[in-house]
């Protein structure tokens, strides 16, 4: 029977500690009493031998301290603790998994009674006998490898008389001519009344009867590791050679603990007490190592008949009971849902009993999560790796492989909580300021330092106000702490503080773009000059190559107006031979018309001249009117003009 003693150590006190040793069922002291009362025995026989004067003599006694004081020296020759851990911890181990597969039928119960559904008698009796049949499997199985279970049911007509298996059920069993054991029947039986309850619709899926299967599988295969343990020990030498080591260890100490020698002397002031002192420490072994080897005896079957071996009768009335219990009386009988008490509030507390409402919990909170950081700002930035500093053959780091700038640095403010005692310590001594940390890590100097960091086309950084001159991140928050401490001392005035242009605004310096590893170049280096005349490099060849774009897209553009051009003439030819020429009067001019013809006539020309004018303007609005058309218009207005003030018709005249 399993002993339960974990009310008596709820609390790490001295009255539990009492109370777990003055226990005595499944205890030491009833394991050990019998074999210690007949070493103490033994003992003092040896003991009256050794010190009476009607056995040894003087002589035969100085013998026996040299001999019981080597005995004494040698015992350590025996590893009995090293024997005795490494035995119990293979018990331990066996006894554990003997215990996680001793078979519990509540799940499988569970599925029974949700899969197969139907309130009528038939439904009722296929739910029951297959629970019933699972729990008759592990008595025919425990009848065969447990004492006690034996005891309670010698014959299966005591398991009929029962109520585990009914008459039928055993005639069926017995009828089966099998010269093994026939565990598996009941579990043959139990695995057709599933398959019938599905023909006849009471299971609803395929699915749900391999999940009823699957479950029946695993506790009859739990039952089958019971009978491997149970057929395989562990083997037998490895028990026979502990327990003998044990028993023949004390039993030398009967020899060899009866001097009180003192480094081979005996002691100078005589004592009744010090032939005690041997027994007692003998005795106080004794407890030890045996009460160890105890424990390795009552672990080796648990399903025995010792304390603490395990209830098997009591696991089988309980699957049985609990079992038929879930599949039918609780089967399709849950409360009707309703809102529970916390449906309306905003935190879910639950109540205490007076004496638990003020004991302190520790929750769930990870351990680093109390950590604050000691600054008031952080600073994050890219990680700098360091450990491939150096390649083969090369000693400078700069050259083989230099490490990279950030590209991008964020200033982030800790938002402290007041009630935090970090963060009062952390007010009270701030430590060095954000500046100081930027120019100790990117270097003390402002140098602007132009280049990639925002250089690419993606992001534009250039403000209104004039051409920028884009510095390092460090270089601009350097000015822009500085112009803040000026202002809160009085030395700079809001207007000087707001109106003066930046190189770049700060909020650019998170938005930085992404570059690849090739054109991303070192930017921490200590050696700025290199660095910067590389920048300085690749900022010329850009520029020369924009310089080459602009020339090229210049001369695409004159070829399109020299084509325009060529066009405007061809369309322009008609008028250009009505035009009257600087060097000549407009009277030479003058065809063999009236005046009133030719009026009308050169002034419907200029009209069309100057609309075909006007539309190549507003078609391409960047080309200048030609020289040829300007002289042509202001001749032919020129002679319209004459004509029209020489007429006297010159109401006539439709402008």
């Amino acid at each position: 029977m399993t002993v339960s003693y974990n009310l008596d150590v709820s609390s790490t006190s001295l009255i539990a500690f009492l109370k777990l040793q003055l226990r005595w069922r499944g205890s030491v002291w009833k394991s050990v009493m019998r074999e210690l009362l007949i070493f103490s025995l033994l003992f003092a026989i040896v003991t009256s031998i050794y010190r009476t004067n009607y056995f040894l003599s003087e002589e035969q006694r100085l013998f026996w301290d040299n001999f019981s004081a080597l005995f004494d020296q040698k015992l350590d020759y025996i590893p009995l603790t090293f024997m005795l851990g490494f035995f119990v911890t293979i018990i331990v181990g066996r006894w554990n998994d003997i215990f996680l597969n001793i078979g519990w039928v509540d799940n499988t119960a569970l599925l029974i009674a949700t899969y197969i559904r139907g309130n009528d008698e038939k439904s009722r009796i296929l739910r029951r006998t297959t629970l019933r049949y699972m729990v008759l499997t592990q008595v025919i199985i425990f009848r065969d490898i447990s004492m006690r279970v034996r005891r309670r049911f010698p014959t299966l007509e005591t398991v009929v008389a029962a109520g585990f298996m009914l008459e039928s059920e055993r005639e069926k069993y017995v009828e089966l001519n099998l010269k093994y054991n026939k565990y598996f029947l009941p579990i043959q039986w139990c695995y057709s009344l599933l398959y019938e309850a599905r023909a006849q619709g009471k299971i609803g899926a395929d699915v749900m009867l391999n999940e009823l299967i699957k479950s029946v599988g695993d506790f009859r295969r739990g039952l089958g590791q019971l009978c491997n343990f149970d057929w395989v020990p562990i083997p037998l030498v490895y028990p026979q050679v502990v327990f003998l080591a044990v028993r023949i260890y004390f039993f030398l100490c009967l020899i060899a603990r009866q001097s009180v020698l003192i480094d081979g002397e005996p002691p100078k002031d005589a004592s009744p007490v010090y032939p005690f002192v041997p027994f007692l420490m003998t005795s106080l072994q004794f407890i030890f190592y045996v009460g160890w080897m105890k424990v390795a005896e009552s672990l080796m079957n648990p399903l025995g008949e010792d304390d603490d071996d395990f209830e098997c009768n009591f696991l089988l009335d309980r699957n049985l009971a609990t079992g038929l219990a879930i599949v039918d009386d609780c089967y399709n009988d849950s409360p009707p849902i309703q809102k529970d008490i916390f449906w309306s509030a905003e935190t879910v507390e639950p109540l205490y009993s007076a004496d638990t409402a003020n004991l302190h919990m520790n929750p769930q909170i990870g351990s680093a999560a109390a950590y604050e950081p000691q600054e008031n700002e952080i600073i994050m930035r890219p990680h700098i790796d360091t450990n491939d500093d150096f390649e083969d053959g090369c000693d400078d780091v700069e050259e083989c492989n230099p490490r990279r700038l950030p590209r991008g640095i964020s200033v982030v403010s800790v938002n402290r909580n007041c009630e935090s005692r970090t963060s009062l310590v952390s007010r009270r001594n701030p430590g060095p300021t954000i500046m100081e940390r930027l120019r100790s890590q990117f270097g003390g100097s402002k140098v602007n330092r132009p280049g990639k960091l925002f250089g690419s086309s993606q992001f534009s950084i250039n403000t209104a106000i004039g051409d920028n001159d884009i510095g390092s991140c460090a270089s601009i928050l350097g000015e822009l702490a500085d112009d803040a401490n000026k202002a809160s001392q009085g030395l700079l005035t809001p207007e000087e503080f707001t109106g003066s242009p930046r190189r770049t605004p700060i909020d650019v310096l998170t938005s930085v773009p992404e570059e690849d590893e090739e054109a991303q170049k070192t930017r921490t280096s200590v050696d700025l000059r290199k660095w910067k005349e590389m920048v300085d490099n690749e900022k010329k060849r850009k520029e020369e190559e924009d310089e080459k774009k602009r020339k090229l897209s210049r001369k695409e553009e004159e070829k399109e107006e020299e084509v325009v051009d060529d066009k405007e003439e061809n369309k322009t030819e008609p008028s250009e031979k009505l035009c009257v020429c600087t060097h000549q009067s407009p009277a030479e001019s003058l065809p063999s018309l009236d005046r009133i013809s030719l009026c009308n006539h050169l002034t419907h020309q200029l009209c069309n001249y100057l609309t075909h004018q006007l539309c190549n303007h507003l078609t391409h609005p960047t080309k200048q009117w030609s020289q040829e058309a300007i002289v042509v218009s202001k001749n032919t207005a020129a002679f319209v003009l004459y004509i029209c003030s020489s007429s006297s018709l010159f109401s006539n005249v439709a402008i």
